[in-house]
């Protein structure tokens, strides 16, 4: 196979630079229990999980100024 084009690599840095990237590790077993318990990908999960949560720091934080 031939080396990937310079536009292909850009593409994939583009979208890549729109994300964190997080490392979490788990005790064995977790990814399929989550998968199988809520039939989302760990990563789904996880990120469904923090974006609600600060959402609603967010929300008792803004309740707290008032």
């Amino acid at each position: 196979m031939g080396a990937t084009p310079e536009y292909t690599k850009k593409a994939i840095q583009n979208y890549n630079n729109k994300f964190d990237r997080i490392a979490v590790n788990l005790p064995k077993g977790s990814k399929e229990r989550i998968r199988e318990i809520t039939g989302k990908s760990c990563n789904s999960y996880i990120s469904e999980l923090v974006i609600d949560d600060l959402e609603r720091l967010e929300r008792e934080g803004n309740n707290n100024e008032q």
